[in-house]
């Protein structure tokens, strides 16, 4: 049986499907969001700043990363510098509840002399994973691998890793850890922390080293002579593919994305605007060729996003974000200058388009919510909050994290992510849109997130419209 035979077949279920909307799940595990650190969920926004709750129970004298599965944020929550005590105190991972702002509970990371403050790389399979290594990786220290629902230890991996916070992690299918550091990438094993293999890398500088996932292949942005070059790695094995032209500059602080149809992305800036670009590559499956490059504004530690019908968002000179075509990097539409002390662009974008955008910056450090088209439908001031979102989970949770407080905002609606002409019931009609979408190849129907629309995305649609959602 051909694909669209199986599909028609699932007709006869689809057809005795009518019913109200709740909501699938989605959520954001590292850096970016997902393995490609393109910043987009499938779940759908705030409509305006509407406050969900607060929570306060713990300041933080840096605003580190959250990460959210099922119902529930994980983060550092850092009340002083190391040296720490060595039962670790001063910054303990906090699991908050997603819908209440309740304190759930906190896990302190044990402490030994030359360790660093601790970070969150992510979490994924019911396990939050934490490190202690980073500061420029001149700090190594073994991850470990905590249980989501009340933060016991579960393990400690056997090698230790000296990434930090960010460079991030991203992570496999599996659940296995992708970590690109200054010189190294690791893949740990999710389930017991064993390291699956081990490949030499060189990274412009000792931070922002992170790589990004796309199939069965992991890119970095390395240092080579002349500039720097986008290395292709084998996902399964760890070995070196290929990489691609230099691209001219001396140093860089970001991390590269790819979007969901593959396309790799990077902005290599310096704050020098003759080498400061933002580029594009496709992975042809033996090379990685150019496709454009546009001038790009300076940013460090930042991650850039990509729209449901791909276009792309990035820092164009003037603190100004874009929107490019991801053919040929035309312009599409431009945001207003945005005002920052300090730009640390971070994406979130919903499955309308629409785009959630923090400056990362200190005194005035404010999140956006923009239309796809980059003009502004509300924002909310932030001070200080660094790395600290917008991260999205369920139900369009959009989570902020600040110095002082953590604040979630949500639009109560009846949504759903299959119902897919968006009239509030799952019926035909959303099959029928269903099969348009998926002849298309869009991604809105690209349901698992692993950046490609096949018969996986097809069952996953059955199962939701099936329960009704």
């Amino acid at each position: 049986m051909n694909m669209m035979s199986r599909v028609w077949a699932g007709a006869a279920v689809a057809l005795s499907i009518s019913a109200v909307c709740t909501v699938r799940a989605a959520d954001w595990t590292n850096s970016g969001g997902n393995a490609g650190r393109n910043g987009l969920t499938s779940e759908l926004g705030p409509d305006a700043a509407d406050l969900l709750w607060t929570y306060t129970t713990r300041s933080s004298i840096i605003s580190w990363l959250p990460v959210i599965e099922d119902g529930r944020v994980f983060v550092v929550r850092q009340t002083g510098f190391p040296p720490e005590p060595a039962a670790g105190t001063s910054s303990p991972v906090v699991a908050i509840n997603l819908d209440t702002g309740a304190q759930e509970w906190i896990a302190n990371i044990p402490f030994v002399t030359g360790d660093w403050t601790t970070w969150v790389a992510g979490v994924k399979n019911g396990r939050v994973f934490a490190c202690r290594g980073g500061n420029g990786a001149s700090s190594s220290a073994p991850a470990y691998a905590l249980d989501a629902a009340d933060g016991h230890q579960i393990w400690q991996s056997v090698d230790e890793v000296d990434a930090g916070a960010y460079d991030g992690v991203v992570f496999a299918d599996n659940g296995d850890l992708i970590i690109a550091s200054f010189r190294t990438i690791k893949r740990i094993r999710w389930a017991d922390g064993l390291t699956a293999w081990t490949a030499t890398r060189v990274g412009s500088v000792s931070g922002n080293c992170g790589g990004a996932v796309h199939g069965n292949t992991v890119y970095v942005a390395d240092a080579v002579v002349g500039g720097h070059s986008i290395k292709a790695f084998d996902l399964t094995t760890g070995a070196f593919k290929y990489s691609s032209p230099v691209m001219p500059g001396f140093t860089l602080q970001n991390s590269p994305m790819v979007g969901p149809d593959g396309t790799v992305y990077l902005s290599r800036t310096q704050n020098n605007p003759p080498v400061d670009n933002f580029y594009a590559f496709t992975d042809t499956g033996t090379g990685l060729v150019e496709k454009w490059h546009i001038p790009a504004g300076w940013s460090t530690s930042s991650e850039f996003g990509v729209g449901p019908d791909g276009s792309v968002y990035m820092l164009a000179p003037g603190n100004i974000i874009q929107r490019l075509d991801p053919d040929d990097g035309a312009v599409m539409s431009s945001s207003s200058s945005i005002a920052a002390d300090f730009m640390t662009p971070r994406f979130a974008i919903d499955r309308d388009g629409r785009v959630f955008f923090s400056n990362g910056a200190f005194s005035d450090g404010r999140v956006f919510s923009f239309n796809a088209d980059l003009t502004e439908r509300w924002s909310v001031s932030v001070p200080n909050i660094n790395i600290g979102g917008p991260a999205m989970g369920r139900d369009g949770t959009l989570v902020l994290v600040g110095t002082s407080n953590i604040r979630a905002y949500r639009t109560e609606r009846v949504d759903c992510i299959v119902d897919l002409n968006g009239d509030g019931i799952v019926d035909f009609a959303d099959y029928l849109e269903f099969l348009n979408l998926y002849d298309a190849q869009d991604p809105r129907v690209d349901f698992n997130q692993d950046g490609i629309v096949d018969f996986a995305d097809y069952l996953e649609f059955l199962n939701l419209y099936d329960a009704g959602c």
